[in-house]
């Protein structure tokens, strides 16, 4: 498997971070599918509460790294 000139620039890039910097991205990474995530459980079901939101987001969080796929 071979790396785009993009993905060894991106490489490159996160090797010279330290490892809390690292965490600190992979963090921001999580949170913005998360709430691309909530976004669109609000966009297909426009009149879901917060509550609603949320257990809606925790089941396909749990069927995305379920292994009884």
């Amino acid at each position: 498997m071979y790396l785009s000139n993009s993905e060894l620039k991106q490489l490159a890039i996160l090797k010279k971070k330290n490892p809390t910097e690292r965490f600190s991205l992979m963090i921001q990474l999580i949170g913005g599918q998360i709430e691309a995530m909530r976004a669109g459980i609000r966009h297909q079901n426009p009149t879901i509460n917060e509550k609603e939101v949320t257990q809606c987001l925790k089941k396909r969080i749990a069927k995305i790294y379920s292994l009884k796929q």
